[in-house]
């Protein structure tokens, strides 16, 4: 069977065909797409990840664990918060937050920074992913601060 991630890029794709179809709605296109690559993030995360890393017992140094879990699980709540707050931001179509979601974002990525030492210091082989995932919170953040469609979907109170 394959990995949950490998899943990923189908859905991914899936998630941005549907975003075309409703590019006319007011929740649509681009604003969708985040939407959904939020849902789909987290679903994969709790899917793919070996849980087991988070147990101290899987590792030899308690430093190295300490580091791994803190930088990593504090990540995977955030985006687990992140995801709240789309829920609530979609149903109330407040401004503020949008704002609290802009300010996840900028805490995701410099949490997503903090963490690229620790992933040289304790899994090498996941910091070149970790540094293309900085892409993620940055992209969205400009795309929530210049976005028309942001500012007509969602009402400043």
């Amino acid at each position: 069977m394959p990995a949950p991630e490998s899943y990923g890029g189908i859905l991914a794709l899936a998630c941005a065909i549907v975003a075309v179809a409703r590019r006319n709605r007011p929740i649509g296109g681009w604003l969708f797409y985040f939407f959904c690559q939020v849902a789909l993030g987290l679903a994969l995360i709790a899917a793919g990840s070996n849980w087991k890393n988070y147990l101290p017992a899987q590792w030899i140094d308690p430093g190295r664990y300490l580091l791994f879990a803190i930088s990593s699980f504090s990540r995977t709540v955030l985006l687990a918060a992140i995801a709240a707050i789309c829920f609530v931001a979609i149903e109330t179509r407040a401004w503020r937050w949008i704002v609290a979601l802009q300010y996840a974002l900028g805490t995701y990525a410099f949490l997503t920074i903090l963490k690229l030492p620790v992933d040289y210091y304790c899994v090498p082989a996941a910091a070149a992913r970790d540094t293309l995932s900085l892409a993620f919170p940055v992209v969205w953040m400009v795309y929530f601060a210049a976005s028309q469609r942001v500012r007509r979907v969602f009402l400043v109170n």
